[in-house]
């Protein structure tokens, strides 16, 4: 009988350990992502000082929430998440971490990539930066804070070298590329990919990468789809939407669609952002 049950046991063992380590769903869609955020939103704790009806109204907000926020020209505040906090996903802290470790003031060739060296489960050499980058971000509703980029200049010469190179090659051009900045370089790859179809993105400071997670994670599968980083490469500042720039109901974190976004103070909508941030 006692080796029957050994027997029973050891084998249980061993179709455990056989199965596929998957983690649980994270994020069950964008909506259960956006509620997630809010609720881990800094600084902890502050729910009754800074109730979700008044997340369009930066007037209403006690100093210690707006300290801990960012105000924005359409009126909408973006909410600060720690780094640190559980509710991130694995993929995309592991993004943030490595955007927010960067240096924008660095001169020498070589150094253009972000950081790979970030631990979590994607490799993040040149290839997978290549793939994330995106488009610059044009800020045309005023979701995310208005930068001075007056400092920037699209030099003829490199304007010319990059127009006709591809996504890879005009990254690895400014990576081989010395005596210019970090920050300078972003500004020339967003540039180079301004147009996007018929339209013309203005730059405005800021560019997208696509969210990656992998697919054994299963944390959020709706990332690549939704979810965006939007990188403020003045200011090294991260941004990130899981829900591909929908603005959210106040009332349920449905997304929004209410004509003209109506965020005012009496509207029913959120800022389609959250700031991602280390505020230790």
């Amino acid at each position: 009988m006692k080796r029957t049950v050994f027997a029973i046991c050891a084998i249980t063992i061993m179709q455990v350990f056989a199965l596929p380590a998957y983690a649980e769903d994270k994020w069950i869609n964008p909506q259960d992502a956006i509620a997630q955020l809010w609720s881990a939103r800094a600084p902890a704790g502050q729910g009754k000082d800074w109730p979700v009806d008044q997340c369009n109204n930066w007037n209403a907000l006690p100093a210690n929430i707006q300290a801990a926020s960012t105000r924005t020209n359409s009126g909408l505040v973006i909410p600060t998440i720690d780094i640190d906090r559980a509710v991130l996903t694995n993929g995309l802290k592991q993004m943030a971490q490595s955007l927010l470790a960067y240096d924008l003031d660095e001169t020498e060739a070589g150094h253009f990539y972000p950081t790979s060296d970030i631990d979590g489960p994607l490799n993040m050499d040149a290839t997978f930066w290549q793939d994330a980058a995106r488009s610059p971000h044009g800020n045309a509703l005023d979701h995310l804070p208005v930068l001075d980029i007056s400092g920037f200049h699209n030099e003829l010469h490199m304007t010319e070298v990059l127009k006709d190179k591809n996504r890879a090659e005009v990254m690895d051009t400014l990576n081989n590329t010395g005596n210019m900045f970090n920050s300078q370089r972003w500004n020339y790859y967003a540039a180079r990919f301004s147009k996007v179809g018929q339209d013309t993105i203005p730059l405005t400071g800021y560019v997208e990468f696509t969210q990656n997670e992998i697919l054994q994670d299963n944390q959020y599968a709706f990332a690549q789809a939704d979810g965006r980083i939007v990188y403020d490469y003045v200011n090294k500042i991260v941004y990130y939407t899981p829900a591909h720039y929908k603005l959210w109901k106040k009332a349920d974190f449905a997304p929004d669609n209410s004509p003209a976004y109506d965020c005012n103070p009496a509207g029913t909508c959120c800022d389609a952002f959250f700031k991602i941030a280390d505020t230790k």
